[in-house]
């Protein structure tokens, strides 16, 4: 198997499932032998073909006679092709063409047709007419960015046009690799000596003391792409005990939530643990976290992390935070609900997730968020803290949610994040007072907190 095959492989897999892509490509690498350079082509084909799903279709349009019913095979085929023309400009045109073709090789019929095809966008792409921003913005950007018409209508109508396409330019880049030093064994300067005697290149991060940037930040250069040789080496660093991937938008969170008189903290969607062994970091193993989850699986891999970062203040709790008896959490100093939510906010790192949510999903999400929230509300303790968090940038999510919370539990009052987060920008900081980062403004993933606290 070449990258090609392979990566047409994952395609199909991934129509055909729920399975997140990076499960779906790890996967692969396990079963398929590739060299680095065939697993840098197969990600880079896996990951842009998803990420320009919609405008890639947008042009084989025009260049396939609607007549023909293209089964998922080789409309994944063709999408390689016309990725590989529009996005690689690493790849000449008639090689890509070529390798591209020979993925359905056994049948000389379909080969012919899909050479055809390649061959007339090679040679038009420039000549297509793409719907005009000025009279159809919903049609420009959802083709220009590739993104689900309701997604760009939903974003206009909230936030304005410059906004939506700045922000679906920002979410289209690579994400540069973030990590977090484990302060429990290391600090920050010695870890990236380490880093770069490895022969990767570093930068501290911009807004929280932990953070390490591994690439390129100024073009958005992954990893695995800018150093395919040094990809086993990346993965074995990043399973050592003093280093955690993570962006740097979700270090914000434990500093929203702690002071130097928490003893008892209680995570209650923890799992897989990126937020709850930060905390412990944090709180040096003193005190405790009680990490809670609904899901037994992931709550054994949030174990694992504690495990291996060293992190010895955590005992974890299997329940249903959106209808289980709280009572327990009523002596927290305090309490953390980073609640599942649509996660439009880390697009950079995960594109599928455009394509997998519907408007109902989101309206579902909200409600169970809210659930959730109204359930811990009332076993915090007077004085206690509730910081409420999410990975998104929508704004039913987020502020919708909080300041419907504030009309009904009126015992509580937002704390500015500005406060706490002192290296934050203002531009991250709503006029409200919570935390809500931006690709586009910030260099990180969309994520918002507003910090509570109840006070009668």
């Amino acid at each position: 198997m070449n990258a090609r095959e392979v990566a047409l492989a994952c395609l199909i897999d991934l129509s055909q499932t729920n399975a997140s892509i990076s499960s779906v490509v790890d996967k692969s690498f396990d079963r398929y032998q590739l060299n680095n350079r065939e697993r840098r082509l197969t990600n880079a084909l896996v990951y842009g073909v998803i990420r320009w799903q919609k405008q890639l279709d947008w042009v084989l349009k025009h260049f396939v006679n609607p007549r023909f019913r293209l089964d998922i095979r080789h409309r994944s085929i063709l999408r390689i092709g016309t990725f590989q023309l529009l996005h690689l400009d690493g790849i000449p045109p008639h090689a890509a063409i070529f390798e591209t073709v020979q993925l359905s090789k056994k049948n000389k019929k379909t080969a012919g047709f899909i050479n055809a095809v390649l061959r007339s966008i090679q040679r038009k792409k420039t000549e297509l007419s793409y719907p005009p921003l000025k009279t159809q913005p919903i049609e420009h950007i959802s083709v220009c960015q590739s993104y689900p018409d309701w997604l760009v209508k939903r974003w206009i109508e909230t936030r304005g046009i410059e906004w939506t396409q700045a922000f679906c330019e920002a979410s289209n880049k690579i994400a540069t690799l973030s990590v977090r030093t484990n302060t429990l064994i290391t600090d920050r300067e010695k870890l990236c000596e380490d880093l770069n005697a490895e022969g990767f290149s570093t930068q501290i991060g911009k807004y929280s003391p932990e953070a390490i940037l591994i690439g390129n930040q100024s073009t958005g250069t992954n990893v695995p792409e800018s150093y395919p040789k040094k990809q086993k080496r990346l993965k074995e660093i990043l399973s050592r005990a003093d280093v955690y991937a993570q962006d740097e938008s979700a270090m914000l969170i434990p500093y929203l939530l702690l002071s130097d008189e928490t003893k008892l903290v209680v995570d209650l969607c923890a799992a897989p643990g990126g937020k709850t062994t930060h905390i412990g970091t944090l709180m040096k193993n003193i005190g405790k976290i009680i990490a809670a989850d609904i899901s037994e699986e992931k709550l054994a891999l949030l174990k694992e992390n504690c495990q291996r970062l060293g992190v010895q203040n955590v005992e974890s709790k299997t329940i249903d935070a959106t209808n289980a008896d709280l009572s327990f959490i009523n002596t927290a100093d305090a309490v953390l609900i980073d609640a599942p939510c649509s996660g439009f906010g880390t697009l950079r790192r995960h594109p599928d997730i455009r394509w997998n949510k519907t408007e109902a999903q989101l309206h579902n999400l909200t409600k169970l968020q809210y659930r959730i929230l109204c359930n811990a509300a009332q076993h915090i303790k007077k004085g206690g803290i509730l910081v409420y968090s999410t990975c998104s940038i929508e704004q039913s999510e987020n502020e919708v949610i909080v300041n419907q919370f504030m009309k009904d539990f009126p015992m509580f009052t937002i704390e500015h994040a500005s406060n706490y987060l002192p290296n934050i920008p203002g531009t991250a900081i709503t006029k409200e007072g919570f935390l809500q980062t931006l690709p586009h403004e910030h260099g990180v993933d969309g994520t918002f907190a507003a910090r509570l606290r109840r006070v009668s």
